[in-house]
C-alpha cells in the first residue's frame, strides 16, 4: 500500500488510504451515495486493493461510486470476474483461453460421486471457488475420497456455504508462474516470476516456496506468456496477476487476480508504478476535481 501512496503522489496524485470498514453505502430517499468516516466522498479514482473476503458489499460500493464517474481500476467487471474462480474459468473458456478441467460444485449430502466422474479417477483438489492465499486447498489420491469430502455436512461460515472447485491436479503441480500484466487494449508484460513450493508441498504461494525472475529466459516460455496476455485480454483486466502451470505439456491458466501481491521486496516500486500508471490513463480526460482515493483491506 506504501509503494502505491508514494509513486501515486510523486506523480502527481493526491491520496488516501481507505479500509473496507471505513466506507459505507447510504440508500434514502436522496437515492444512494458512498460516505467514508461519515463524510460523503467523491474520489476521481479508487484503487481496490486486496479485498476479495469483503467483495459482495465492495462491490455495491464501487458500482455506486462508478455511476458518479469515479474511476475504478481495474474495472468492477474484471475484477468480479477474477473474484470467483468458477466465473474465471468459464470467462476463459468461453474466450478460447486454455484452463484446467474444472467442476463448480456446492459441497453437502446430495453430492454424487457420478459428479466427478468426468475428472481422471486420481490426484484431485477441491478449493473455495472464492478463497485467496490457498485457503482450504485439499489434495485427493482418488474421486472416491473428493466425494466423499464434498459429501460431508460442512458448518455454516459467517452464514456462507462455499460453492467448490474441483479439477485434476495439474502434471506440473508445485512448479507455475505469476505474469503480472498491465493495460487492457494492448497488455503488456511488467513481470514474470516462477515460484516453486516448498519440498512435499504442490501448493507455490506457501510463505517458504521459492520465487525466481524470470526476466532472463522470459523468451524461454513464450507459451506461458501468450496465456498470460490473452486472459488478461479475454477479461478486461486493465492490471492482474495471471497464474499459468503446464499442464500435459500445456501451458494453462490456474487463476487470475485482480489485486495481486506487488512484489515491493524484490521489485521496488516497479509494479506499483504500472498500476498508478494505468490509473493516470484512466484519468487522462476526466474532468473531476477530486482526490484519487485508494481502498483496501486492513
Amino acid at each position: 500500500h506504501n509503494a502505491i501512496l508514494s509513486v501515486a503522489r510523486e506523480l502527481g496524485l493526491e491520496t488516501r488510504f481507505v479500509t473496507p470498514s471505513q466506507v459505507s453505502l447510504h440508500i434514502d430517499e436522496t437515492g444512494e451515495h458512498v460516505r467514508v468516516d461519515g463524510q460523503r466522498c467523491l474520489p476521481r479514482a479508487v484503487v481496490p486493493r486486496g479485498v476479495n473476503r469483503p467483495w459482495p458489499m465492495m462491490k455495491h460500493v464501487l458500482e455506486c461510486w462508478y455511476s458518479d464517474g469515479v474511476h475504478i481500476v481495474p474495472s468492477i467487471t474484471a475484477a468480479d470476474i477474477c473474484a470467483d474462480k468458477i466465473t474465471t474459468s468459464r470467462a476463459l473458456s468461453r474466450a478460447g483461453v486454455p484452463v484446467l478441467p474444472t467442476i463448480g460444485i456446492v459441497p453437502g449430502t446430495g453430492v454424487t460421486i457420478e459428479t466427478l466422474q468426468t475428472l481422471p479417477d486420481s490426484d484431485l483438489l477441491t478449493k473455495p471457488a472464492r478463497g485467496s492465499k490457498a485457503r482450504g486447498v485439499t489434495r485427493f489420491a482418488n474421486t472416491y475420497d473428493a466425494y466423499d469430502h464434498l459429501a460431508q455436512s460442512h458448518g455454516l461460515q459467517d452464514g456462507i456455504v462455499d460453492h467448490q472447485v474441483v479439477q485434476p491436479v495439474a502434471s506440473s503441480a508445485g512448479v507455475d508462474y505469476r505474469v503480472v500484466v498491465a493495460g487492457a487494449l494492448h497488455p503488456r508484460i511488467v513481470a514474470v516470476t516462477r515460484r516453486i513450493a516448498p519440498k512435499d508441498d504442490f501448493i507455490t504461494n506457501r510463505p517458504h516456496a521459492t520465487v525466481e525472475d524470470c526476466d532472463e529466459y522470459i523468451d524461454q516460455i513464450n507459451d506461458v506468456i501468450d496465456v498470460a496476455m490473452r486472459a488478461a485480454q479475454a477479461l478486461g483486466l486493465v492490471f492482474g496477476g495471471v497464474d499459468v502451470i503446464m499442464h500435459n505439456g500445456h501451458a494453462v491458466v490456474l487463476e487470475v487476480n485482480a489485486w495481486p501481491g506487488l512484489a515491493v521486496q524484490h521489485r521496488g516500486d516497479a509494479l506499483a508504478r504500472a498500476l498508478v500508471e494505468e490509473v493516470i490513463n484512466a484519468l487522462q480526460n476526466d474532468t473531476h476535481t477530486h482526490d484519487t482515493a485508494q481502498l483496501s483491506r486492513h
